[in-house]
Formats: structure tokens, C-alpha cells, sequence
């Protein structure tokens, strides 16, 4: 929300920089994956929460299926979406999908802040690490397993840990049940230099969601979907 106040401002002073910023939506989905009701993250600002839900209705999913028959439920989205201020103060809003699956408590928009350990910072230690976790029907969050793609997890175990302890979420439901759901995390460790920060802020303006906002034609991503009875099958 205190990204969109940002693009506000930026037009009063006669900027039209792309503003990206994460959003969530919680689905109530028909026996045919079909959305009956979308509400988007109430901490949104109102144009933005109304072009969420306009945007994710369209949507369809495959059915839940419970001893072969389809059965209603609730799934959440994940979407990065980018801002960017027109001349009479509105904005164009664009978006792509990002995933589905149990949504964060609290209607918090992003997991919690991950510090970098002073340790391994002193130390110059990287990685990028792979967190294999499992959110159970009371939305606590359990750690499976660890595994980096690069430098070690030794230097990040404990943060990491700590980190994954305090995560909350909200289940998914199925015929009026919560379930529960397995979840991938990403994780990268890692140093970044002044130049590459503005490479990737002006990098902001060619993601598919800005350039959506801006009105261009581009290619949908490929949706990343977690364990979910509700696999996308519409996401445009």
C-alpha cells in the first residue's frame, strides 16, 4: 500500500515511474472451479482491491476431487502487480499471476522480513536455498528439509529455522475443510551492488505486469502453482 501512496506522489511531481508491488486474493471456487467470490487483500488501496477481483473472476480452476467427486473450496493467489499513474490521477494496474495455494495470515501481503545473518555477511557468504515446507489444517508451518542450490546452508540454518518457526498461514479448504498444503520456498543470500539495484528498478518497467499496465501487448508467464487441489487452468 505505501508503494501505491509512492506512485501517488511521483505523479504529483510529474513523475510515471512503475510502481511493483505484491497482492493476494482469497477464492471461493464452485464443485466446477469456477469463482463465486473474490476478495481481494483488504490492505490494498479500493481501485486496486476492484481490479484484482474483476480480473481474478474470470479465472477457472480444476475441481477439487474428493473420492472422485468435484467439491467446492478456497484457495488463495499470490500476484505481482505494477502501477503506474495516468494524468487525470488514476492508475493503470497490471498483473501476473504468481501462485496459488494457502494464504498468509493476518492478510499480510509477503512472508516476514528474512534478515541476513551477521555472521555470514561478515563473512562474505552466499546462496540461494530451497525450503521445503508443510502448512498444516491449523495454518502453522512445519520445516521438512533444506537444500541449497548454492553456497552452503550451514551459514543460514539458524536464521532460517527462526524464520519458519514464526510463519502463519491460512489453509486452503475443501468441501468446508482446511487442508493441508506442501510448499516450496526460494531463498537467495546474496550482495548487491548500487548498479545492479537500478539495474533492477529500471527493470521494473518491462516485467509482464507493468507492461500490462502500460497497455502493451506481452506474452502470460507460466503460472507457478504450489501443492493445490485447485490447479490453474485460466489465469489471463
Amino acid at each position: 500500500m505505501g508503494l501505491l501512496l509512492v506512485a501517488g506522489s511521483a505523479f504529483s511531481e510529474g513523475k510515471t515511474d512503475p510502481v511493483l508491488f505484491p497482492a493476494t486474493a482469497r477464492i471461493a471456487l464452485d464443485a466446477e472451479g469456477v469463482p463465486r467470490q473474490v476478495q481481494a487483500n483488504p490492505k490494498l488501496p479500493v481501485p486496486v482491491r476492484e481490479a484484482i477481483e474483476r480480473r481474478v473472476a474470470q479465472w477457472r480452476f480444476e475441481s477439487a476431487l474428493v473420492d472422485g467427486v468435484a467439491k467446492p473450496g478456497i484457495t488463495h493467489v499470490r500476484l505481482q502487480a505494477c502501477a503506474i499513474p495516468k494524468p487525470d490521477g488514476s492508475l493503470h494496474i497490471g498483473m501476473d499471476y504468481q501462485g496459488n495455494g494457502p494464504g498468509y495470515a493476518n492478510d499480510a501481503l509477503r512472508l516476514p522480513r528474512l534478515p541476513y545473518p551477521p555472521a555470514a555477511m561478515r563473512s562474505g557468504a552466499q546462496a540461494n536455498i530451497n525450503l521445503d515446507v508443510r502448512v498444516g489444517e491449523d495454518g502453522l508451518v512445519t520445516l521438512q528439509s533444506m537444500k541449497a542450490t548454492r553456497g552452503s546452508v550451514k551459514d543460514f540454518k539458524a536464521i532460517l529455522e527462526a524464520w519458519v518457526a514464526v510463519m502463519r498461514y491460512v489453509p486452503e479448504e475443501v468441501d468446508g475443510r482446511p487442508i493441508a498444503t506442501q510448499v516450496r520456498i526460494p531463498v537467495s543470500f546474496y550482495f548487491s551492488e548500487r548498479s545492479q539495484r537500478r539495474e533492477l528498478q529500471a527493470s521494473a518497467a518491462r516485467t509482464p505486469e507493468c507492461v500490462a499496465a502500460a497497455g502493451q501487448p506481452s506474452e502470460p508467464a507460466d503460472p507457478v502453482v504450489l501443492d493445490s487441489p485447485f490447479k490453474p487452468l485460466q489465469t489471463g
